[in-house]
């Protein structure tokens, strides 16, 4: 497993620590480099996470704070055995690049109800048994019908985060990639780029 940097709270932690540092001590450059945290978090690869904080590192080394970071304890920091070096996309998986795929046109209405109709009577098999009590298929939308519109129990909290959102821990993100790659392969050839969430309760 190869280190790359610490999880996003201990992240922030250690950028406040350097922070007040640098309000009390001439430093150069001025603040320390700003911690992929929150949306930087999701939507950076792990190169670039790794990056940024040997940058951390070096600034602290640089300004002789090195020691305000020095014992950062192994269960605060993220590890992996690959680390990504892709463009993420929105839902935290590679970036589409207008170069490398072909351009999708929309499936005729008769596919779209037929896609559908396989969702919806084999979501538990498609998605499993406990995301399928709390979430159901409702259609396909957008100009191409790459989007799906799912209602989701508002209760129940799906493996990746939330609804609405994404974990900042790449293992719980890689549960969605997984949950969007079992629609695709139900409604092939036919695939969608966006799961959307309707929470309700």
């Amino acid at each position: 497993m190869k280190r790359i940097c610490p999880n996003p709270i201990p992240w922030n932690d250690a950028f406040k620590r350097l922070s007040d540092f640098a309000k009390a001590h001439p430093c150069t450059p001025e603040l320390p480099p700003t911690p992929l945290i929150l949306a930087g978090w999701a939507y950076s690869n792990d190169v670039g996470k790794l990056r940024r904080w040997e940058e951390t590192v070096a600034w602290a080394e640089n300004n002789g704070c090195a020691e305000l970071i020095s014992d950062i304890p192994d269960q605060d920091l993220y590890f992996v055995e690959n680390p990504t070096s892709y463009a993420i996309g929105p839902a935290g998986g590679p970036m589409y690049r207008a170069w490398d795929f072909e351009p999708k046109s929309r499936p005729l209405p008769e596919q779209l109800s037929m896609y559908t109709d396989t969702l919806r009577s084999q979501w538990a098999d498609i998605v499993g048994q406990e995301l399928a009590r709390v979430t159901r298929p409702i259609a396909f939308t957008g100009a191409k019908a790459r989007r799906l519109l799912v209602q989701a129990d508002s209760a129940a909290a799906p493996p990746w985060g939330g609804w609405s959102f994404l974990s900042a821990q790449e293992s719980e993100r890689r549960t969605f990639t997984r949950f969007r790659a079992a629609v695709n392969e139900a409604i092939d050839p036919h695939e969608v780029d966006h799961i959307d969430f309707i929470a309700y309760r």
